[in-house]
């Protein structure tokens, strides 16, 4: 009797941890595994986030403005190179009929300071996001574009691949 107990208390026990697991798991790669409405990429030549790439527009366009979006921009760098651990940012948001917003932030690439940094699978790269705009409602339809300025103090920034917007419905 007590062998039977204990037989369907570890499957009870065991079935809580792989549905917390799981809840967890899809929670924190939430992020990563969504599928975006707009996802624009630009590379930098020879990893180096240089002075002339220091402002980067990106446009996408938002059709349903009953629904709230979420914008972030995650960045791709090798971590055996990145020059940075600290890199401010502000934004503008511009809409299709000329208003602006404005947003600041910053990438913290310092594993023991961001928990978030995913390591992607190829050599020492890593990825790390930017929640721009949470929620965002968009209140008109069209074109809108994303301006990043990068107000890091150096001119060449090495071991920076790639930098992207992405815009998806919000959670």
């Amino acid at each position: 009797m007590k062998k039977i107990f204990y037989q369907q208390f570890f499957l009870v026990v065991a079935a809580a941890l792989l549905t917390t697991f799981t809840m967890v798991s899809c929670n924190n790669g939430s992020r990563a595994n969504r599928n975006w409405l707009a996802e624009n990429t630009h590379a930098f030549p020879n990893t180096n986030w240089a002075f002339e790439e220091e402002v980067l527009d990106f446009d996408f366009d938002i059709k349903d403005t009953a629904k709230r979006y979420d914008v972030l921009v995650s960045l791709v760098y090798d971590t055996a190179v990145a020059t940075l651990q600290d890199i401010p940012l502000s934004f503008t948001l511009s809409t299709p009929d000329g208003m602006k917003s404005f947003s600041t932030s910053h990438f913290l690439l310092n594993r023991k300071d961001n928990p978030d940094i995913r390591l992607t699978g190829e050599g020492s790269n890593a990825e790390v996001d930017v929640l721009v705009y949470p929620e965002r409602k968009f209140k008109v339809p069209g074109k809108y574009t994303l301006t990043v300025y990068r107000r890091a103090e150096k001119a060449d920034n090495l071991g920076f691949i790639s930098l992207t917007t992405k815009v998806g419905e919000a959670k």
